[in-house]
């Protein structure tokens, strides 16, 4: 069977970040030719996160799950993705994912990011979500200054994903000189 084309993008931020951050704005940029919808939704309160409430957001952005949809989550955004999306799934048990990338992910603690470590608390099981997503692709550099590289094999192995690795593109942040991500673009235009 035939994937469906991507109609929809929906664009997860990370600690600290908001909409017009890093690469996002340029990935929406790139997308709108190919008629990809692409929303980056400003999760709430930034600078000091509260993974209920970053999941609720994430959850109402996301909205109804199909597979012409395809969900784009960076550092913290990326666990905030995985606790949505297997709240959405509950909620809509039969439906499907067009595709999933998580950009530096973890889904365990962060050593030097403790307070984030409510995030990584009451995930869903990572095999039962990727039987729902079509594609799935992790991200990763080859030196991370933020979340370390090790902590992106468990969710590799959990989601079935593909893995690329960036060279030297940190935490894939401006202040790594990250503004772009042709590989991210190109992955997800094989479905737009």
């Amino acid at each position: 069977m035939e994937p469906m084309p991507l109609t929809r993008v929906v664009i997860l931020h990370g600690y600290t970040a908001h909409p017009g951050k890093h690469w996002f704005s340029w990935l929406r940029d790139e997308l709108a030719p190919s008629g990809v919808v692409t929303e980056v939704p400003a999760l709430p309160d930034t600078e000091h996160p509260e993974a209920g409430a970053w999941t609720d957001a994430a959850v109402a952005a996301i909205g109804a799950l199909d597979p012409g949809t395809a969900v784009v989550g960076h550092s913290l955004g990326t666990i905030t993705a995985v606790r949505a999306l297997g709240r959405a799934l509950a909620e809509q048990p039969e439906a499907r994912l067009g595709a999933l990338a998580l950009v530096a992910p973890f889904v365990d603690p962060v050593p030097i990011y403790p307070e984030l470590d409510p995030f990584t608390a009451g995930l869903p099981v990572l095999p039962a979500l990727a039987a729902h997503i079509d594609r799935r692709l992790v991200i990763r550099s080859d030196a991370d200054p933020e979340v370390p590289i090790e902590l992106s094999a468990p969710v590799v192995a959990g989601l079935s994903a593909e893995e690329l690795v960036v060279p030297g593109a940190g935490h894939f942040c401006e202040s790594d000189g990250v503004t772009t991500l042709p590989a991210l673009r190109d992955w997800l235009a094989v479905r737009a």
